[in-house]
């Protein structure tokens, strides 16, 4: 039997020096490969020559922000999802920001990501997911992947709210348009700092197929020089797991083998 190819993607690099060293940490560990970055945040210029090094370590992507450091952030998540599903963030208005933060990552990295996703997963929000879908085709053809929110198996309500605000249609236009994605999704949970992390980490890997996807959120401890950071905890206990050896010695108990974009196709869940 041959060994799952599961990626392990860390969320929110270029946050703040706390985060981007722990990501980075991760990287090195042969654990994480792939990482999703805020290039708005103003610690990215910092910190994008350290990633753009370890370039063939893991996939580099964007991490599309609308409510964290972009100059139109002035709406909260649910402010956001209710503007969308009342059709008050239309395409056009969209796609200029996408183009944006494209723009900024080719700047530092000097090439196209490697895939986008979205910070707290607006890049699946109507108005938005179809603008992101234009503006990646329109760009870079079939080149750059797409993350999608959907489970494949039960993974909790949390799990299954965020694949329902827009998961199963952005799958579907990304099949539409020919794009990879991956295949299952997980790592959501409460960000409480008594989790189990590593408990978790074990029952979402062993849960994913080939193809799949975990999300993580890992960071060094610290105070953060940029925007208030409020699951910090969580994140020192997710560092603690995957940079600490634990996550390494699960990947290789469970015969899995971090994986890549590459790894993907096109038929996302059914």
């Amino acid at each position: 039997m041959s060994r799952r190819r599961i990626q392990l993607c860390a969320d929110d690099y270029g946050f703040d020096r706390a985060i981007s060293l722990g990501i980075l940490d991760c990287i090195d560990a042969g654990v994480v490969t792939a990482t999703s970055c805020m290039v708005l945040s103003p610690a990215w210029p910092h910190w994008a020559p350290a990633l753009k090094e370890r370039g063939a370590q893991a996939d580099l992507g964007l991490h599309l922000d609308l409510n964290e450091f972009a100059h139109y952030a002035s709406r909260s998540l649910k402010g956001w999802l209710l503007a969308a599903y009342r059709g008050a963030v239309p395409q056009a208005l969209a796609a200029p920001w996408i183009e944006s933060q494209l723009d900024a990552f080719e700047r530092r990295i000097g090439r196209a990501p490697d895939y986008v996703d979205g910070h707290q997963h607006l890049h699946q929000i109507p108005g938005v997911r179809e603008a992101v879908l234009q503006v990646l085709t329109r760009r870079y053809g079939h080149a750059c992947a797409l993350r999608i929110t959907c489970s494949r198996h039960w993974r909790g309500a949390k799990a299954a709210l965020i694949g329902r605000l827009g998961g199963r249609a952005l799958a579907a236009g990304a099949r539409a348009e020919g794009l990879r994605v991956n295949r299952d999704f997980a790592g959501v949970y409460d960000f409480e700092p008594a989790t189990d992390y590593r408990e978790r980490l074990e029952a979402w890997l062993r849960s994913l197929p080939e193809g799949g996807l975990m999300m993580c959120h890992p960071g060094r401890a610290g105070s953060t020089e940029t925007r208030a950071d409020g699951i910090r905890a969580a994140r020192v206990n997710e560092h603690a797991v995957l940079a600490g050896g634990q996550a390494l010695g699960l990947l290789q108990s469970l015969d899995i083998e971090p994986g890549r974009c590459r790894d993907w196709d096109v038929a996302g869940p059914d």
